[in-house]
């Protein structure tokens, strides 16, 4: 996954800035929102924001 990818282009949030966010401990679409901006202007980056969010806990919690 190219991490400099980026995901929110309103905000400029890449792949590498939403893991970040997802391994200090933010879970949910709300956290990640409220740590990078990403999906607060338009919205249309919302679903991508999501399914990284799920992507990265899981990497995050696989032993």
């Amino acid at each position: 996954m190219d991490m400099e990818k980026i995901v929110c282009n309103c905000v400029g949030v890449t792949c590498g800035r939403i893991k970040e966010a997802v391994d200090s401990g933010a879970g949910t679409l709300e956290e990640v929102q409220e740590a990078t901006g990403a999906g607060t202007v338009c919205g249309a980056c919302l679903e991508e924001v999501k399914a990284l969010i799920a992507h990265f806990k899981a990497e995050r919690d696989t032993p």
